[in-house]
């Protein structure tokens, strides 16, 4: 009997050892599988992620320079990873001399002043679709839209007037609103220091509450947008003659302007809090005139058209920190590429169609400027017959 017993509990014994080891090995076996599950997903995930660095890479903002030809009544759209012209928008029978070409701030719509027929035209970016064009005043110069998209701001330059573009984007309808006549402003009435009244530049506040605006005789006035009546004025003792250069900082707290002639080059920098001019440079060339902040923020470029080139300025400091020794002959305007390697800036023709000083160039086109190096690295040549002036960019995927 203790025999029988003692076999009993040995098999008991045995069978229990062997059940053990096998659960022990189950659970290594499903730990081991668990680990090795694991290690795959991670590296999935790891190749999934390489994989969309190498696309965002790869994928780079595209982009166009839409340029105003005054000269042959034409607006060319440069492609900017060819940085060729691969189309041209006939405006033969549409405006005379297109002038200022501004996109609004989605690059949806293209506003272009017609100087020779004083009217504005608005292009829908997408399909070139030219849905309109309206009448101003004499001498339509330079219509920019306002930061909320609500209106655009009309300077009338040998009309001596402002006229105002309402827009209703979701009808795509724009109307003409309000229109002011600069020689009945009594604050600008002042023959010493308003020579004429003839608006030719002007840019908003961040809030697009007021606008600031040079005249061509010298002197700039501030435009408040609501009363649409003029609340401050500086003479030409202040501000010189021929300014274009009207341009908010990036932080939204100076408007800076600037006066050129075969004579003169200066820059200001007002206070939009105060409407104070707090500070009053030289560029270092001859006929200030287009200007554009670096896409960082980091720098104002402003062109000379007299002396090819421009200077570089430090919106904090105001103060000129660098200069492009050459960036083509008879430089107008410009723009940034999206990633701030390429300057754009549009060189006037050797017959300007407007103007009111010696500004001919002898190779129409768009100088390309590699902004690292400082350098004219491409002219995207045009028939010598034509005038570029107006020139803008405007992304089209991000």
């Amino acid at each position: 009997m203790r025999k029988i017993l003692f076999s009993l509990f040995l098999f008991i014994t045995i069978f229990s050892l062997v059940a053990c080891g096998s659960e022990d090995t189950s659970q290594e076996e499903v730990e081991d599988e668990n680990v090795s599950t694991d290690q795959e997903e991670d590296t999935d995930t790891s190749d999934e992620t390489e994989e969309d660095a190498a696309l965002e890479e790869e994928t780079e903002v595209q982009y166009e320079v839409w340029i105003a030809d005054q000269g042959l009544n034409e607006i060319h759209i440069i492609d900017g990873a060819t940085q060729e012209i691969n189309e041209t928008i006939d405006f033969a029978d549409v405006g005379d001399k297109p002038h200022m070409l501004v996109f609004d701030e989605e690059g949806e719509y293209a506003y272009v002043a017609n100087m020779g027929s004083g009217t504005v035209s608005v292009i829908r970016a997408e399909d070139r679709e030219v849905l309109t064009t309206l009448e101003t005043d004499e001498g339509a110069h330079a219509a920019i839209p306002s930061p909320d998209g609500e209106r655009v701001l009309v300077a009338n330059t040998p009309g001596q007037s402002m006229t105002e573009i309402l827009i209703d984007k979701d009808n795509e309808e724009f109307t003409v609103g309000r229109h002011i006549d600069l020689t009945e402003v009594e604050a600008l009435q002042d023959e010493e220091e308003f020579p004429n009244q003839r608006p030719i530049c002007l840019q908003y506040t961040a809030d697009g509450s007021k606008a600031y605006v040079t005249l061509g005789g010298g002197g700039l006035f501030v435009l408040d947008v609501a009363s649409f009546e003029v609340i401050a004025q500086f003479g030409k003792s202040q501000v010189g003659a021929h300014g274009c250069g009207t341009i908010l900082s990036p932080d939204g707290s100076h408007m800076f302007a600037n006066s050129g002639s075969t004579e003169l080059a200066e820059y200001y920098v007002i206070d939009v809090e105060t409407d104070e001019i707090i500070y009053t440079g030289e560029t270092g060339g001859i006929d200030a005139h287009g200007v554009a902040f670096t896409p960082d923020g980091e720098h104002l470029w402003m062109v000379n058209r007299v002396t090819d080139d421009g200077a570089i300025i430090d919106p904090v400091s105001f103060e000129v920190v660098d200069h492009i020794e050459f960036v083509g002959e008879a430089p107008d305007l410009l723009v940034f590429s999206p990633d701030g390697k390429y300057a754009y800036i549009s060189l006037r023709g050797p017959e300007p169609a407007t103007g009111t000083h010696d500004m001919a160039g002898d190779t129409p086109g768009v100088a390309v400027i590699d902004v690292e190096t400082k350098t004219k690295v491409k002219l995207i040549e045009m028939d010598l017959s034509g005038d570029p002036h107006g020139i803008d960019m405007r992304i089209v995927n991000q």
